[in-house]
């Protein structure tokens, strides 16, 4: 009984370690599903760089880049905050690797990589959309999300917004 006790007064005040936070299988499953989006969004903004003779294109994929490098570790910190045993996945989905893989062999590598991006976005909104209509979704990972949600918003748009060629 006093144990019970004093583990709530510890929950209460912040003191149980952060081993005791865990993360649920839908948590997991976003989080990971996250990472890998930002993963292949990184690597293929890379190819367009290398292989892009388009400023426009360059630039933008720059900038997704940085920007996904950038959410890939608040992710990995709120992930890690939240459940320290947890660790995500590096690498691309398969799926994702088809996907690269048609990039590095495309003739139009502007508008692979446009058609390409567009959909990986919009499927990133859907998959922050529906993580934040979960009723029981993780608190630190929510909040993470809607800061997240505007700026992929834009960056679907500014995709739009690539030059048709």
């Amino acid at each position: 009984m006093v144990r019970k006790m004093l583990l709530a007064a510890a929950l209460v005040v912040g003191m149980v370690p952060a081993a005791f936070a865990q993360l649920s299988s839908a948590d997991k499953a976003f989080a990971v599903r996250a990472a890998q989006t930002d993963d292949y969004q990184i690597e293929a903004s890379l190819l367009v760089n290398k292989y892009s003779g388009n400023a426009t294109y360059r630039q933008y994929a720059t900038m997704l880049a940085n920007d996904r490098t950038e959410d890939s570790g608040q992710l990995q910190s709120a992930v890690a905050d939240e459940d320290p045993s947890f660790r995500l996945p590096s690498g691309v989905s398969p799926a994702d690797k088809r996907q690269l893989d048609a990039l590095k062999n495309t003739r139009n590598v502007d508008m692979t990589f446009r058609r390409q991006i567009v959909s990986s976005e919009t499927n990133t909104l859907k998959l922050y959309q529906d993580y934040l209509e979960r009723g029981r979704a993780n608190t630190e990972l929510k909040h993470m999300a809607q800061q997240l949600l505007p700026k992929y918003q834009q960056q679907l748009e500014d995709a739009r917004q690539l030059p048709m060629q």
